[in-house]
């Protein structure tokens, strides 16, 4: 469905496609949009299957847009060979012939050629001229590292638009591509550039109005050639844990460092440093959320489980930290232990409805089955349902007991722990819950009288109403005619679509009543005639 909507729109913009121009492997192209001027590149084999990239924001979310097929409409309307002849022509050989090999015919160019060549296309794009430049000042003998710091420094940017994203990114690959031209020769001089750099891209991203994974990336290349810098000249211990414990906790959010990447980097001396800075730092500090990772961190590469568990326990406001130390001692064999942890998670009560109990209570579950204790299995997803009644509970209660003799007495007590949370109404959901419930087991009639006395929402009526009209059609047309007048009052096409797809269900529901559905269409049709879309759809689906 999206792609033939992407083709419906791309329609419109074939007659605007202009600056068409070949590529080696593809074309490119510019499209006009909402928002400007978009770029689309296009690569592959017409009538066949082609890739596209394009500026706009749908386009920079990976997607084949109406500018991508704006333009390979274009090609196909502008192409040389016959259509049943495309399937296997390159996108760029619609207009220009035979493929052109690029490098065969560059290494028949004299030299002089080719620099001036190069050079007059540097003087109007800016993407060559800032690669010539990076290349120039890292081919010399003696690299000029100051020049270099200056192109890091014009990483910094304030705002990036979606337009402007792309070549930020492009820009840093060069820079970086320079800088490991300068490995491992000049390792020390350039980790002060790295560092910066990885400064720089991590706060752009935080800026960028698109898509930022690009420069995320980006900035975790910075971090990855830190590294080897770093492995080929050491940096001083000491010095290197100030500078990490003071940009993990006030740099930006990228790129991603860990300390287990850099424990033999720092030694004991600097694991030392690290631990003092991080303890020096106020608890209640606006960044402690940080502050408490680093901690966690530092406590894990000890690899002292029972040092690990003391730090987590410190903070046991939510069932995952239960899970998590759990976690710890079933790694280390400790079973009775992580048992005990899971259990003292369940009864603190807290976030009864939190999906985080449901993975508590899944991991007990497991360690009981493990360690031959089946039997609390189902003690514990009773427990677990009533301390958090809902559609999942009750389904995992149900398998886990139904083929037991308790099952009976269990499911009246889950029932009508449901039917007094519908009555209370203290939770929006409690009808919906009661009604789903009760269609899985079956019990429709009651699930019907539900949804006519509770509040329900709009698709659990619907499931119930279809379930009704099994024995009761009158009833579910009731429900529906409504729905389908709202659904038209929508003025929209996905409105049209619901109401006749309504109408569909409907007309075998009006053959059993006896009811002229006909009759009830032409209303709808006089009703509406002046919305054609409406009329267009009821006659696609021979209403």
């Amino acid at each position: 469905m999206a792609g033939s909507r992407s083709y419906a729109r791309g329609l419109g913009y074939v007659d605007a496609v202009t600056g068409l121009g070949e590529l080696p492997d593809g074309v490119t192209a510019t499209v006009p949009g909402m928002g400007g001027r978009y770029r689309v590149r296009l690569t592959g084999e017409l009538a066949r299957e082609l890739d596209g990239d394009c500026t706009c924001p749908y386009g920079q979310e990976g997607n084949f847009c109406k500018h991508c097929v704006a333009v390979g409409l274009y090609l196909l309307r502008t192409a040389d060979p016959a259509p049943e002849q495309l399937g296997d022509v390159p996108v760029g050989r619609t207009r220009g012939g035979a493929k052109f090999d690029v490098r065969s015919f560059l290494s028949t160019m004299a030299h002089e050629d080719l620099v001036d060549l190069l050079a007059q296309q540097a003087q109007h794009d800016p993407g060559l001229y800032r690669k010539l430049r990076l290349m120039a000042l890292t081919a010399a003998h003696t690299p000029d590292l100051t020049a270099l710091d200056r192109q890091v420094e014009l990483l910094a940017v304030d705002w990036l638009d979606y337009d402007a994203a792309d070549d930020y990114a492009g820009g840093a690959d060069d820079l970086l591509q320079a800088v490991e031209r300068l490995l491992p020769a000049y390792a020390s001089a350039v980790q002060p550039l790295l560092r910066r750099a990885m400064r720089l891209l991590g706060e752009a991203a935080n800026v960028a109005e698109g898509d930022s994974y690009p420069i995320t990336a980006a900035a975790g290349q910075a971090w990855e050639l830190y590294l080897r810098a770093c492995e080929t000249a050491p940096p001083d211990p000491v010095e290197f844990a100030d500078w990490l414990v003071g940009f993990q906790l006030t740099g930006p959010d990228w790129p991603d460092l860990s300390l287990t990447e850099v424990v033999k980097l720092l030694g004991d001396a600097g694991l030392d440093r690290y631990r003092e800075r991080l303890a020096a730092v106020p608890g209640d500090s606006p960044g402690r959320w940080r502050l408490r990772h680093l901690q966690e961190e530092l406590v894990s590469v000890s690899g002292d489980t029972d040092a690990l568990i003391k730090f987590l326990a410190e903070d046991l406001s939510g069932p995952q930290q239960f899970v998590r130390i759990a976690q710890l001692l079933r790694r280390d064999g400790r079973n009775d232990e992580a048992i005990d942890w899971l259990e003292r998670g369940f009864a603190t009560g807290r976030g009864p409805h939190d999906h985080r109990l449901t993975t508590l209570v899944d991991l007990l579950i497991e360690v009981y089955t493990q360690t031959g204790r089946d039997g609390e299995v189902i003690g514990l997803r009773e427990r677990h349902f009533t301390a958090a009644a809902d559609g999942s509970t009750y389904r995992a209660l149900r398998t886990a007991a139904e083929h037991t003799t308790e099952w009976p007495v269990m499911r009246a007590r889950a029932l009508d722990l449901l039917r007094r949370q519908a009555r209370g109404q203290a939770d929006w959901y409690a009808a919906d819950t009661l009604a789903r419930v009760l269609l899985d087991e079956d019990e429709v009639a009651e699930a019907w009288q539900v949804a006519q006395d509770h509040r329900c929402t709009e698709p659990v009526r619907l499931a119930v109403t279809a379930r009704r009209a099994e024995t009761h059609p009158a009833d579910a047309i009731a429900v529906y005619r409504p729905v389908v007048a709202a659904a038209i009052q929508q003025t929209t096409n996905a409105g049209y679509e619901r109401a006749a797809q309504l109408l569909l269900t409907m007309r075998p529901l009006f053959a059993r009543t006896g009811e002229d559905f006909a009759g009830y269409v032409a209303q709808l049709r006089g009703a509406n005639r002046r919305k054609r879309n409406f009329i267009a759809e009821l006659t696609r689906n021979g209403l």
